[in-house]
């Protein structure tokens, strides 16, 4: 089984690098890890990140429900749930032939 690892650095939220292993399943492209951190002074919870990953890691990019992710809200400009759904419309769009940083 081959890993491809993919980088988004979405600047509108306080974990500013996530960090996706992504491998090829049987039923699809499974999240094989995600690292979700914060970059330079900018600090936020490690609760939702913690969350996040717990929930992600394991499942196919298409059994997880984007549109639900996008509904949530934190009093920054962009949720921690809001920056991963945007992270996974774009793997799902992206070609996945490789590795790469995503912006």
């Amino acid at each position: 089984m081959v890993a491809r690892t993919f980088t988004f650095e979405p600047d509108e939220t306080c974990k500013q690098e996530w960090i996706f292993t992504l491998e090829d399943g049987p039923e699809g492209v499974v999240v094989g890890d995600l690292d979700v951190r914060e970059i330079g002074d900018r600090q936020g919870c490690s609760g939702h990140p913690a969350t996040i990953v717990a929930l992600v890691r394991g499942r196919t990019l298409g059994s997880i429900d984007v549109d639900a992710l996008s509904e949530a809200a934190c009093g920054r400009d962009l949720a921690c749930g809001q920056a991963l759904a945007m992270c996974l419309r774009k793997l799902v769009e992206e070609p996945l032939a490789g590795s790469g940083a995503v912006e």
